[in-house]
């Protein structure tokens, strides 16, 4: 009798730790799907609010361009992009504080000669750009640029307000005919609209199928 009792207890306390290994294990997936998603969506949101600046608007980078005042009252946060259109006696150098100060190419950080240059601001912080030719840098293509952090922040006084997303229309360089004026259409990434539903269909494909096994596990 002692030993049927010993063996049914035992029974149960084995049913029992595999009943609470199951619901520990169903949980953590959950936990971690719903953590899954809520990282994807933020990812997402913050492409949402990034913002493509053509420098020098229609002018692009060029040493016609008034590239001093250009960033005057734009605010650059982190993840917009910055977009450098020019022609084939141009470049752009990025270079260190001191080097741009004195328009010094020979120890640059990057180099770019493409045409159509796409620099993503990835982090807080002052940037320095110039063009290759030193000539051209004293003669005013050079951009300073500050980029802020995604923290809110008041916008400087005097300065006219930017809309919370939006895409500056490209230059009308030879290498890019493309002209008009400046659009307020939602983007992500510089694609317009059409970006910003590409990764809205892309989140809700991705996170429908979780929240199914979420509320069916």
């Amino acid at each position: 009798v002692y030993r049927h009792i010993y063996a049914s207890k035992a029974k149960t306390q084995v049913i029992e730790n595999f009943t609470v290994g199951s619901i520990m294990e169903k949980t953590s997936k959950k936990l971690f799907i719903f953590n899954l998603c809520i990282i994807f969506g933020i990812l997402v949101t913050r492409r949402c609010n990034a913002t493509t600046y053509f420098v020098g608007d229609t002018s692009g980078w060029d040493i016609s361009s008034d590239l001093e005042s250009w960033p005057l009252g734009k605010r650059f946060s982190v993840g917009d992009v910055l977009m450098f259109q020019y022609s084939s006696t141009h470049s752009v150098y990025e270079v260190a504080k001191d080097n741009f100060q004195s328009c010094n190419t020979t120890d640059p950080i990057r180099t770019f000669t493409n045409g159509n240059t796409t620099i993503a601001l990835s982090k807080p912080g002052d940037r320095f750009f110039v063009c290759g030719n030193r000539l051209h840098c004293f003669a005013g293509m050079r951009l300073q640029v500050n980029v802020e952090g995604n923290g809110p922040s008041p916008a400087p006084v005097g300065a006219p307000r930017d809309a919370p997303t939006g895409i500056l229309q490209p230059s009308s360089k030879k290498n890019n005919p493309a002209t008009g004026v400046a659009s307020s259409a939602p983007h992500i990434g510089g694609r317009g609209l059409r970006g910003s539903m590409n990764y809205f269909v892309y989140l809700i494909v991705f996170t429908f199928p979780l929240i199914l096994y979420f509320i069916n596990n």
